[in-house]
């Protein structure tokens, strides 16, 4: 069956219709319905949410389609405190935060600048004295830039024996005994514990092993009464001590 000329026009003006039907509704959700009104933060814990929903600069009033996980990112993670997990969009009105903050696992202090890190070298915020924490306590990083929500920049091999130690320590519940540690020789690593002893960990190789014999010996060693002096377990498979 043949469509004559005149159905045909019937058949696209119908189309053009529905087509400029679909457009005004798309259009209407878009900028009336669709609208940034509500914001949620979830995984914060110590900082309000409010805090958290100012720093990440989302679109409020706006258009759904004007939220951006990059930029919310870059906004949010700019301040240190936090890091975003994911961004969520609940339609019709609601953005949805996942953030984890940032726990303060270790302290530098280089050329008068005090900045707090997790474990990994990500600075979370810059003090003007030292804080009250638990974290370890790292010396010997030759700091030569840093930001907050980044890695802190310092010659490679340095980070890379503070990193590995951290992990070491934080995994195997080490850190109780830490006052100091010492990286500004990537291969002589030192620490010193809570009561003054030295503590020679050698390289950042095997160092899972190295704490487990530093704890194992520095335990023994306070129940004994001996709290200073000199401990090396340099070697990974056992622990050397000298009372000076």
């Amino acid at each position: 069956m043949r469509l004559t000329a005149r159905k045909k026009r019937k058949i696209l003006v119908l189309t053009a219709l529905i087509a400029a039907l679909a457009l005004g509704v798309y259009l209407l959700l878009a900028n009336a319905v669709f609208i940034v009104r509500d914001v949620r933060v979830e995984g914060n814990v110590n900082i309000d949410s409010d805090s958290i929903i100012r720093a990440a600069q989302l679109p409020l009033g706006k258009p759904m389609r004007e939220v951006s996980e990059e930029k919310a990112r870059a906004a949010l993670e700019s301040g240190g405190l936090v890091e975003l997990v994911g961004l969520e969009k609940r339609y019709p009105d609601q953005v949805v935060l996942n953030v984890r903050e940032r726990e303060c696992e270790a302290v530098v202090s280089y050329a008068g600048v005090i900045l707090t890190m997790e474990r990994d070298g990500t600075v979370i915020e810059q003090l003007d004295a030292l804080p009250e924490t638990d974290a370890v306590y790292v010396t010997g990083l030759t700091v030569t830039t840093f930001r907050p929500g980044e890695v802190i920049s310092a010659p490679a091999s340095q980070l890379e024996a503070m990193v590995t130690t951290l992990e070491a320590l934080y995994e195997n519940g080490a850190t109780g005994y830490v006052s100091e540690l010492n990286v500004s020789v990537p291969n002589d690593i030192y620490l010193y514990s809570r009561t003054g002893m030295r503590v020679d960990l050698g390289n950042r190789e095997n160092m899972g092993n190295k704490v487990v014999w530093m704890v194992g010996a520095l335990r023994d060693l306070e129940s004994r009464g001996e709290t200073t002096g000199r401990l090396d377990v340099s070697s990974g498979d056992k622990a050397d001590y000298s009372a000076n």
